[in-house]
Formats: structure tokens, C-alpha cells, sequence
């Protein structure tokens, strides 16, 4: 790890010292250090402020007051000759402009010697009606500290729109391409040294479905952002996508008996219940009860501007020349109709689509017995330990 990185780091080994001077106008503000949720890492939390001007979508569409009008959008969007999204996305080119709040947790080893070898940062991103908890859910079942015993440092964020970053419109500001707009930025500090000071040789996107998708979109836009990419939930095929949306019976957050929606206005929506969070992302008995409840008390925003123009910003990376992972769980719902190898092996076949000049060093894996949510699976800790070797392979 670079020298600039040494006042920083000497401010990690005090939980409880302050940060005020080891952070410029471009780190972190409000920084909170203290263990991952696993347990097994140090961690500064806190907010950064991204100034985005990206292209969007001016969408013909208000955001419904009531649930009918909700569930109705989605039986058209849905409909087998739907013209529901294109009338919707008539409105043409918007401009998506504006300086937001995002939050950031960055994770680092705790073991002082490990720490000191620090050279790749892995930026991690959640899918949708999730956030960064993903991928720290508790002891045995985080992969930010998989990683940091492994030698990384990893940035995990939630999306804008999504858990304790700002919330601006959600028809037409919390679009696909200002995701990966905040995404970009974020790696563009994390090569910059501008993000506390700290320099990474090295910077790999990990993404988890919808996540995936950004992760991917950037690869396609700006292929040099990545040195490498792990993909999980993720496959060609969008088959199965109304069928989750279906399990989802999405709402107007504001509606949910959870107060922490209570002051989002009408757009941003959430899963109605813990049977349709189930049904899309788990794979029973094959995974971790507590993790499930956790992800059913901490589960997330999404928001329709969001899943109008995901669409948009999928396209072959054909000029990312890095090596590539694809991981899925066996039985993942959402991407491969509950079974990754039916009628062939999804994994491959996105590679071969999305990344047609990935190195030779990418890989694919099947998680046993998982469904969508990977981490909290029985099988994630094995999942994990593939990603990281993935990277050792690659020389990361």
C-alpha cells in the first residue's frame, strides 16, 4: 500500500480517534471506524459527495399514490405484447445532474502485517432491495471479511436511492445510468488516491445482480476502471425476471409498516412480504435462517426508473480485456429459472456473450444448492473462497 495511506491507517488502529484530519474534501465525511458486522475487519463508514452529470431518460410516467396504480404498472410492464416501457421511455434524452450523498464502508485487514501488503481494493455492489450489508450479513457469512483475511481492502456502498444515501426522484434521477455514473466514481477515487489518501495498485468490481449489471455497464463504458470483475446473479437471460417481480409484490416503501420508509415519497418500492423475498432469492433448507431474517428486517428500495432503463446499459464489454468471473448459485431463480444448467451452463454462456475478449484467466463456478442471495447460503463460504482464488490466479 502506498505511503499516503500511513496516517490513515494509523488512525484505524483507535476505534474511537478522529478522522477530521486524515480525511480531505474528496474522502469521507462524518467517518465512523469499528469492526465489520463479520467481525473479522476494520471498517470507516461514512458519506462522500459525487457530482453526477450523466444522460437519462425523460420518462412519461408519475409515480403511483396507491397500490393498485402500483401492482397495475407491473401487469403492464409484464403484459406478453407490452408497448408499456417503450411508451413510457418516449419522452427522450434527459440530462441526470446533481451532486448526491453516497454511502461508503471501507474495509481493511485487521492484522497489522496483512494490512501493510494491501494492493487491490475490491468495489463491491449490491443488487436491488438490497444494500451493502450484502456482502458483511454476520460471522461466517461476509465476504468483506473473506477478502481482507485474503489480503484486499474492499469498498461496499449502498446505490443512490437505496438505504443511507440520498433519495432524489425516483422516476427521473434513480436511473441505470446514474447508478453506474456513481459507480465510475467511485473507482475513478479509489485509482485516484482520493478517498482518504489511500492508493491501490490494483482495482477489481464485484457485483452482485443488479449489481452484476452495473458492474458489467462499466466494463462496456469505461473498460479501464477494472483490473477484474466478479459477477454473481447474473446470467443472458431475463426470462425469469417477471416472475420475481411477481414474488416480489412490490409497494410504495412509505406503505410498509417499517418507519424507516415513512419519509420516502411514492416511486421508491419495496418487497410486501417475506414469502416473496423467499421465493426470489432463496433456495430452501439450503441456507442460513438468521441471515434470511436479517435480509427480510434490512431489505431494501428499488425503484421503477431504475428497472425501466436497466435494460439500457446492457451490452457486450467488448473491449475489457481483464479476467472475468461468473458465479452463480445451482438453483438461482431470478437469472436461470431456478436451475444454472438447464438447458446449459448459464454461466458460460454469459461469458461467452457479455465478455467475448476477457483474458484466459476468467473462470465460472456453480454455488451448490444456492439460490439467488449467494452470501447467505450454506454454500456462500465456499463461494467466497472461489472468488478470492479467482484473484489469486489472476495475479491480484
Amino acid at each position: 500500500m502506498n505511503g499516503s495511506a500511513i496516517l490513515p491507517l494509523a488512525f484505524l488502529v483507535d476505534p474511537f480517534a478522529s478522522f477530521t484530519a486524515a480525511f480531505g474534501p474528496n474522502g469521507i465525511s462524518n467517518p465512523v471506524s469499528g469492526p465489520s458486522t463479520g467481525g473479522g475487519s476494520t471498517c470507516i463508514s461514512g458519506d462522500i459527495t459525487l457530482s453526477i452529470n450523466t444522460p437519462g431518460i425523460k420518462l412519461l410516467y408519475e409515480a403511483p399514490q396507491d397500490q393498485m396504480a402500483v401492482t397495475e404498472s407491473f401487469v403492464e410492464l409484464f403484459q406478453v405484447d407490452s408497448t408499456f416501457g417503450a411508451n413510457v421511455a418516449a419522452g427522450g434524452p434527459s440530462v441526470i445532474s446533481g451532486d448526491y450523498d453516497i454511502f461508503v464502508k471501507l474495509c481493511l485487514p485487521s492484522d497489522p502485517e496483512i494490512l501493510a501488503q494491501v494492493k487491490t481494493v475490491q468495489l463491491l455492489t449490491h443488487g436491488a432491495t438490497l444494500d451493502h450489508t450484502y456482502w458483511d450479513i454476520s460471522p461466517g457469512y461476509s465476504y468483506v471479511d473473506v477478502a481482507t483475511a485474503a489480503g484486499y481492502a474492499t469498498l461496499s456502498y449502498d446505490q443512490l436511492g437505496v438505504g443511507n444515501s440520498d433519495h432524489p426522484d425516483p422516476i427521473q434521477a434513480v436511473q441505470a445510468t446514474a447508478q453506474v455514473a456513481v459507480t465510475h466514481a467511485l473507482a475513478g477515487l479509489l485509482r485516484n488516491a482520493e478517498l482518504g489518501g489511500y492508493r491501490f495498485d490494483k482495482v477489481v468490481g464485484v457485483g452482485h445482480s443488479a449489481g452484476s449489471t452495473l458492474t458489467q455497464g462499466i466494463t462496456t463504458q469505461y473498460p479501464q476502471d477494472f483490473d477484474a470483475v466478479i459477477l454473481s446473479g447474473t446470467s443472458a437471460s431475463a426470462a425469469s425476471v417477471p416472475l420475481t417481480m411477481a414474488a416480489f409484490n412490490l409497494i410504495n416503501a412509505n406503505t410498509d409498516p417499517s418507519p424507516r420508509f415513512q419519509h420516502l415519497p411514492a416511486g421508491f418500492l419495496t418487497q410486501q412480504s417475506a414469502a416473496g423475498i423467499q421465493f426470489a432469492f432463496y433456495r430452501h433448507p439450503n441456507f442460513d435462517k438468521d441471515a434470511f431474517r436479517q435480509q427480510v428486517a434490512h431489505k431494501q428500495t428499488n425503484t421503477l426508473g431504475v428497472l425501466l432503463t436497466l435494460g439500457g446499459i446492457v451490452a457486450p464489454s467488448a473491449e475489457f480485456t481483464g479476467p472475468v468471473d461468473i458465479v452463480n448459485g445451482e438453483n438461482d431463480l431470478v437469472f436461470c429459472g431456478g436451475n444454472c444448467l438447464f438447458p446449459t451452463d448459464q454461466n458460460s454462456a454469459a461469458l461467452s456473450i457479455f465478455y467475448p475478449a476477457a483474458s484466459k484467466g476468467s473462470q465460472t463456478y456453480i454455488a451448490a444448492g444456492a439460490g439467488h442471495s449467494i452470501a447467505a447460503h450454506n454454500s456462500g463460504p465456499d463461494s467466497f473462497k472461489h472468488m478470492i482464488q479467482f484473484l489469486k490466479d489472476n495475479g491480484l
